[in-house]
């Protein structure tokens, strides 16, 4: 199934500048320093351009921990083999990859948001991340979760477009796939 027979699929997440996206624990408290004002990075506009969310199950059981519903007015599905169920803001696939993707084609959507880092490194083992945008958050943790797990073959990205701002938060886009 290529790009054009399935939706866009894209990755919106923060990093550290050594590459993690979480302490060992979990924690994002250090995410913290970039929020300035009012500034949210893109992150509205990228928000309302996408259709569907699909989250991994690490990633599901934090944000279903906070105070808050994160996603109001949004489709999530929450890829997991291990879970039962899920929160009546969520759906629950436990099937590949490309199968939800064909299924979402078939209904309409046109873009979705893989947001998880084994999720994340799954779309990307199997060819379907299109687009990545990664937001630097200017420290280093030492230790943590990885952006990626291990994807196990070299993937070409081809930079679209960078950004900084006065918080030190580098936003980096790339095509996926891609050579530069």
């Amino acid at each position: 199934m290529n790009q054009q027979e399935r939706p866009k699929v894209s990755v919106y997440i923060a990093a550290s500048i050594d590459g993690y996206i979480a302490r060992e624990g979990g924690e994002v408290d250090w995410l913290e320093q970039v929020h300035i004002g009012n500034e949210d990075y893109g992150y509205a506009l990228f928000f309302a351009s996408i259709d569907v969310l699909i989250l991994g199950r690490k990633t599901y059981e934090f944000v279903a921990n906070l105070n808050e519903w994160l996603y109001q007015g949004k489709r999530v599905i929450v890829m997991s083999r291990t879970l039962q169920n899920v929160c009546e803001c969520a759906e629950l696939f436990q099937g590949e990859p490309l199968e939800l993707l064909q299924q979402l084609s078939k209904e309409g959507v046109k873009h979705c948001w893989v947001d998880g880092g084994v999720t994340i490194t799954e779309f990307l083992r199997q060819g379907l991340v299109d687009q990545l945008i990664v937001s630097m958050i200017p420290t280093l943790l030492g230790s943590g979760i990885p952006l990626f797990n291990r994807v196990g073959k070299e993937i070409p990205c081809c930079l679209i477009a960078s950004k900084s701002y006065p918080s030190g938060l580098v936003q980096l886009e790339y095509e996926v796939g891609k050579q530069g």
